[in-house]
């Protein structure tokens, strides 16, 4: 008899083992759902335009305006590149004005070109060609690193514009193989 009661106590044990982990990994679940509509807002106000400089660059603007890849921005080895009008960037809006802040979201250098470039700056005019702001991509700098971002600059309304000049400068043994691809993020508040 005394083995029917092992047998008994270890089944009632584990049991009640399985019972309790069986409650203990139980869950209740609660849903939450969250609904859209989601639609086309329009055109957007603040858009790029094309400047004298944008064919030279290798240029295209895409996307409803919003998008400009350069495919040919070069500069030679140990003299300033400037395209002064690589493209423009233009407020619609006709009745408001449009604070915009401009921003290196993402940098690759490829080849030597940490060792090699001395400074990309780009710099935005308003049309009375008055400096708004700049940042510069400069991996030699003194002060500690790059400009990576303007301040928010308020572009008036009614198809006032900007033009964005970019500067390059190589050092002289730099090379074809050497380059920076540039993410350039321009944020508009609305």
């Amino acid at each position: 008899m005394k083995p029917n009661i092992k047998k008994s106590l270890k089944f009632i044990t584990l049991l009640l083992s399985a019972l309790l982990i069986g409650t203990a990994s139980a869950s209740i679940y609660n849903y939450m759902q969250i609904t859209a509509t989601v639609g086309v807002k329009g055109t957007y106000v603040v858009n790029f335009y094309e400047g004298n400089d944008t064919s030279s660059a290798g240029g295209t603007i895409t996307n409803n305006r919003q998008t400009v890849t350069f495919t040919n921005m070069e500069g030679p080895n140990g003299t300033l590149a400037t395209y002064s009008d690589a493209v423009r960037i233009c407020n619609n809006d006709t009745t408001a004005a449009h604070n915009i802040k401009l921003e290196i979201e993402s940098h690759t250098y490829n080849g030597q070109a940490s060792s090699n470039l001395d400074y990309i700056k780009i710099t935005v005019y308003d049309s009375g060609d008055t400096e708004v702001d700049s940042l510069q991509l400069d991996p030699h700098s003194d002060d500690g690193g790059d400009d990576l971002a303007t301040a928010f600059n308020s572009l008036d309304a009614n198809h006032a514009w900007w033009r964005v000049q970019w500067d390059i400068l190589w050092f002289g043994n730099a090379t074809a193989s050497d380059s920076v691809d540039i993410t350039l993020k321009i944020t508009v508040e609305s």
